[in-house]
């Protein structure tokens, strides 16, 4: 088999390949007989058909189609692997005609793995980040922890206002809103964010028993009715407030577990902002040139992330673009700038890996493993059974591996020795 490869840009490649007459006969012999096996020709049993007979039957381009859907596909990925190229997408193939004893030629266009020029990335240096809780912090966690078990009591006739309850009636709805019903009664927080931001800008100064309407954003009206307004009452800052709530023993004891889990999450954002920090650096020093292809994938992949996380909170793709006012056009543009940047740190750490030969452990993959089974709540043996199939598994050591190597990279960029 002959093969000349040509790039047309940096991550495309073009494949030109040649069948010799030999292989191409043999080619359609299998074809032939593949055809007898699916076609009836009267006074034959199916499959005992003479191939010359077959061959008039269904015609010389049904042969020939059948001959390239056979040697076409094996031929390419052979074709690829004597080329020495790593395609990230499936090829467009264009077959050129053939005659019997001829050559068959084809012509296949790839995307490839694109080439990651990374700069000096053992140069890279940042300040390391010294997480801090103060007093006020701790005073706030506390106050947070209280206003999460307050109790609500009728404000009377005061007026609503932010950081209260209302209870109010849907009386009419004109037009659609999201999670709103007419006849329903619901419990709004003023200012909680729960619901559309009109509606809860209007409960700002309402008495129980008024009725008013608003117009939201989408353009709906709400009638509503206000059937009560309620205040929170925080509960006393006790040591039984304390043993109840925090399962410590008093509030020293609940100000001491606040400082330990607010230290833990300011250690987690400085180190996510670590990383943050490392990885523009590193791709303001990388040439990563895409093809368009990958990022139309990857594109796809972030519409269907939130599909997903719409689902899960009860709104469709569909209903989210009505009331955003957008088109799947303008959402897709939108995500590309994410998709471009998502694929170049991907690339960029997939070729520090190789350079720093950085691979996950048996161990490591192993854990992964049954943290996945244990987030999704399944059997790890069924898990890792999942994880084996369509290449999940070497998504998941690919996602090892680049975090390997952004562990290692923060740890060059601080200073860290290794």
């Amino acid at each position: 088999m002959k093969v000349d490869v040509r790039k047309e840009a940096p991550s495309r490649a073009v494949l030109e390949v040649e069948l010799p007459p030999d292989v191409v006969s043999q080619g359609k012999e299998r074809a032939l007989a593949r055809l007898n096996q699916r076609v009836e020709i009267p006074g034959f049993r199916r499959g005992k058909a003479p191939k010359t007979l077959l061959e008039r039957h269904v015609g010389t381009g049904t042969v020939h189609e059948e001959a390239v859907n056979l040697l076409v596909p094996d031929a390419y990925t052979q074709a690829v692997r004597q080329a020495g190229v790593r395609p990230i997408s499936q090829p467009e193939i264009r077959v050129d005609p053939f005659e019997d004893g001829k050559p068959l030629r084809f012509v296949a266009t790839v995307d490839l793995v694109p080439d990651v020029k990374l700069g000096d990335y053992k140069a890279l240096r940042i300040t390391p980040i010294e997480p801090t809780v103060t007093d006020a912090d701790v005073d706030a966690g506390i106050e947070d922890l209280r206003a999460r078990h307050a109790r609500l009591e009728s404000a009377g006739e005061r007026p609503a206002a932010t950081g209260d309850y209302v209870m109010l009636r849907i009386a009419q709805l004109d037009g659609t809103a999201e999670r709103l019903v007419t006849g329903k009664d619901y419990l709004v927080e003023v200012g909680g964010g729960a619901y559309p931001a009109e509606l809860e800008a209007a409960l700002v100064g309402k008495l129980r028993g008024q009725q008013d309407s608003v117009t939201l954003a989408g353009g709906a009206t709400v009638k509503f009715d206000v059937m009560d307004v309620r205040g929170r009452i925080l509960p006393e800052l006790t040591d039984e407030f304390a043993k109840t709530v925090g399962g410590a023993d008093s509030v020293e004891g609940l100000r001491a577990a606040q400082r330990s889990r607010l230290q833990g999450g300011a250690q987690e954002r400085a180190r996510q902002e670590e990383e943050q920090r490392v990885v523009d650096a590193l791709l303001q020093g990388a040439s990563i040139e895409l093809p368009a292809s990958l990022v139309d994938h990857e594109v796809l992949h972030l519409v269907a992330d939130l599909a997903e996380s719409l689902s899960r909170r009860g709104i469709t793709l569909q209903r989210y673009l009505q009331v955003q006012e957008k088109t799947d056009v303008q959402l897709r543009d939108e995500l590309r700038p994410t998709a471009e940047r998502r694929l170049r740190t991907q690339l960029a750490l997939d070729e520090v890996a190789r350079a720093e030969s950085l691979q996950p452990t048996q161990e490591e993959i192993d854990r992964e493993a049954e943290n996945v089974a244990r987030g999704s709540q399944q059997d790890p043996a069924q898990v890792r059974e999942w994880l084996a199939q369509d290449g999940r598994m070497d998504s998941l050591i690919a996602a090892l591996r680049r975090r390997k190597a952004l562990a290692a990279l923060v740890a060059i960029a601080r200073g860290d020795p290794r």
